[in-house]
């Protein structure tokens, strides 16, 4: 494994802005305009990685033929898909992968060592298919009621323990293939009654510390090297009323100084209903850096734009000119970011 994926004699402050945007793409094949813009992207250093959503994985030649043109492009890239198991698994067997249970059948069916024989065959295939970024495990709890979570089998229960053990299974063999675990959703979608795919989720009345605990264990046992904040209110965590993803009192207060995390914060896609209908790009990207993320995830599907990139820099830049955002937070995410390409380069 290489770790010269910054081998520069020096980085710019707009490249280290540009290796905060993991950034989605319309196309199912590396022929298309926008997967041949992206790699364009990639080659100039404009972005950190690429997102690939379920348009983007419509055969197996399209997705690994995209994954190998972005890989030439920037091996040290980020190569992001959520690849859960059940219903959330984009390598599908219909393509023929091969298929993961959904985490509640992976308790109630194969256990914590049957877990990992599942989870080892995933990753290789995931990593042989050129991807290095996994968005799972969930770290949520299980509740019947939950519409995005209980209702699809995504939780391993509702006991931390049992819960970080199952995600510990996850990781571990992910990582033992190069593939980077996103943990996801803090401080805990698993008890909302709502989909942030859909609009604003406010978990006020229906969250507990409980659901800190599977983060906390994860964090402590070294598992945690990302995590995602949901798209998640929560009004007493943070009275000011704003999305997780912008509450500096939670993922900084929260999340890095109460429970001790140091590694990379990552948003959920700011193209989701519950950012798009009420927040512009331009102030979604500003307030999610302000909170403390590290990398911003945008699909870029919504209203599609080529030059998204140069505008996120722009904004950032800006931002940083005015006094609303701190050079040093960017160097602090580009120095995480950057220990966490060195372990899991593509090269």
């Amino acid at each position: 494994m290489s770790t010269q994926v910054f081998a520069e004699p020096s980085v710019s402050l707009e490249q280290k802005i540009g290796q905060m945007l993991l950034m989605g793409f319309i196309g199912s094949s590396p022929e298309t305009a926008g997967a041949l813009r992206v790699a364009e992207h990639l080659s100039g250093r404009h972005i950190g990685g690429v997102l690939f959503l379920r348009h983007n994985v419509r055969s197996r030649e399209g997705a690994e033929g995209s994954a190998a043109l972005f890989r030439e492009a920037d091996p040290g890239a980020w190569m992001a898909i959520d690849q859960e198991g059940g219903l959330v698994q984009r390598l599908s067997r219909d393509l023929g992968y091969t298929w993961i249970p959904r985490a509640s059948q992976i308790v109630e069916e194969y256990g914590l060592d049957g877990a990992e024989r599942l989870y080892t065959i995933g990753a290789e295939e995931l990593r042989a298919a050129g991807f290095n970024m996994n968005l799972a495990p969930v770290a949520d709890v299980h509740e019947d009621g939950n519409a995005v979570i209980g209702r699809h089998g995504r939780a391993y229960g509702t006991d931390g323990e049992a819960i970080s053990a199952y995600a510990s299974r996850f990781i571990d063999a992910f990582n033992a293939h190069q593939v980077a675990c996103v943990i996801k959703h803090f401080p805990g979608h698993g008890r909302s009654r709502g989909d942030s795919h859909d609009g604003f989720v406010d978990i006020t009345a229906t969250w507990s510390e409980a659901e800190l605990d599977p983060f906390a264990r994860l964090i402590n046992s070294g598992h945690a090297k990302f995590i995602m904040g949901g798209h998640l209110t929560h009004q007493q965590l943070d009275p000011s009323g704003v999305p997780v993803t912008f509450s500096r009192p939670i993922l900084t207060g929260i999340l890095r100084d109460r429970m001790g995390y140091d590694g990379v914060i990552m948003t959920d896609d700011l193209d989701m209903g519950a950012i798009r209908s009420h927040y512009d790009q331009r102030s979604a990207v500003i307030r999610s850096i302000q909170a403390g993320n590290d990398v911003i995830m945008m699909s870029n599907s919504a209203a599609p734009n080529m030059d998204l990139p140069q505008q996120f820099v722009d904004w950032v830049m800006q931002a940083i000119e005015a006094g609303e955002i701190e050079e040093g937070w960017i160097e602090a995410s580009y120095q995480r970011i950057r220990r966490a390409k060195a372990r899991f380069a593509l090269q």
